[in-house]
């Protein structure tokens, strides 16, 4: 087997242990022992090997001393850095005790955040020897043992594995990375509420100048969206249908090709993976527990819908990926539009309409959940 079928198929079983035993892991000790260090295996290095991993590693560099869970070291220094939290923990408060410990140690080219199921990769592409602010890679483990893993994400993996560990090559595919990341969010944030500067833009360009702010908000905003939509869509379905089968449909697989060119991204699956984490921790009934497993979700271009059961009768809320971070959640009355760049703030939100929709969707007979709406 060559290395990237290995990587792939080590990565979709490794996802799949995580997902069984997570429940089991009720603190960040046992999140680290059964879950972070198995993926620090998978990219093989030996964690038995206290010379080539080591715990609680500390540094006395600069004015306060800091301390890292896991540092994967090279030739006697650390060249990697992870932080470990509980399962379920959101990680993007904890990143700065990752950066206090990445920035301290000149030697660190790679950092990794974790609560086990969720990895972040960090490097330095802003200014070097600082850690960026946004992570270049993210990985959920619940989403690969639900939908397998991409090409995309093994070929960026395969090169933070021990055997092909080269800090440049890692900061030069992290800056690519995250210019495409940026640029992606940028173009679905067009498509979706084109601004004026943008409209202006492509107007000059189609011979248009001088036109009016008013002109653009009634005529010219709402057609290039749907222009933009169009030459978004149209070359994919094109492309689809001289695939179509003889009877000139689109089967299964075409159709889902659609979504994952389009719209889909890693982001948004995260969110759904992560929607149905916390609902297991903020849920007390058991009939609303059970329930958590018919949450679903479907691509529109620029947003993300996700729903109980029904997807006409049971939406919990829109998502909207954003830039730099910050994200947009849509709920039904009374709650409304969410921007933030926490997730914890949409919690109330969150369990508030879930609650509501199994009580309206089934099943029939619920106790308190009175109290839980």
């Amino acid at each position: 087997m060559n290395p990237f079928n290995e990587l792939r198929a080590g990565l979709c079983a490794l996802a799949k242990r995580s997902v069984a035993v997570m429940g089991a892991c009720a603190n960040e000790e046992s999140t680290k022992l059964y879950l972070a260090l198995p993926m620090v295996g998978l990219l093989g290095y030996d964690y038995s090997n206290p010379y080539e991993v080591y715990p609680e590693h500390a540094t006395d560099v600069g004015a306060k001393p800091s301390r890292i869970d896991l540092a994967i070291m090279r030739d006697g220094q650390p060249v990697v850095g992870l932080e470990c939290k509980a399962v379920g923990a959101d990680l993007r408060e904890p990143r700065a005790e990752l950066r206090a410990y990445y920035d301290a140690v000149p030697t660190v080219k790679l950092g990794i955040m974790t609560n086990g199921i969720v990895f972040e990769f960090f490097v330095d592409t802003v200014v070097p020897d600082a850690m960026d602010e946004e992570p270049f890679l993210v990985l959920d483990l619940e989403t690969v043992a639900r939908n397998g893993v991409s090409d995309e994400l093994l070929e960026t993996l395969i090169h933070l594995t021990k055997q092909n560990f080269n800090p440049e090559t890692i900061a030069e595919m992290a800056h690519i990375h995250l210019c495409k990341k940026r640029l992606r969010s940028l173009l679905v944030a067009e498509a979706n509420a084109p601004s004026e500067e943008f409209c202006r833009f492509v107007l000059q360009r189609a011979g248009l100048a001088n036109v009016r702010t008013g002109t653009i908000e009634r005529h010219y905003g709402p057609l290039i969206k749907n222009a933009f939509e169009e030459a978004l869509v149209l070359p994919v379905v094109q492309k689809l249908r001289s695939e179509a089968g003889p009877e000139g449909k689109f089967n299964a697989v075409n159709l889902h090709q659609i979504g994952q060119r389009i719209v889909t991204t890693e982001r948004e699956l995260a969110i759904v993976a992560y929607v149905r984490r916390r609902l297991a921790y903020l849920v007390s009934e058991e009939a609303l527990f059970s329930a958590i497993d018919r949450i679903d979700h479907k691509d529109c271009l620029g947003k993300l819908s996700v729903y109980y059961h029904s997807e006409r009768n049971g939406r919990l809320f829109d998502y909207v990926e954003g830039n730099d971070g910050i994200d947009k959640y849509v709920f039904p009355p009374p709650f409304g539009e969410i921007v933030t760049n926490n997730v914890l703030d949409i919690d109330e939100p969150l369990q508030a309409t879930f609650a509501a929709r199994v009580r309206e969707l089934g099943p029939l007979q619920l106790v308190g959940l009175a109290q839980i709406a």
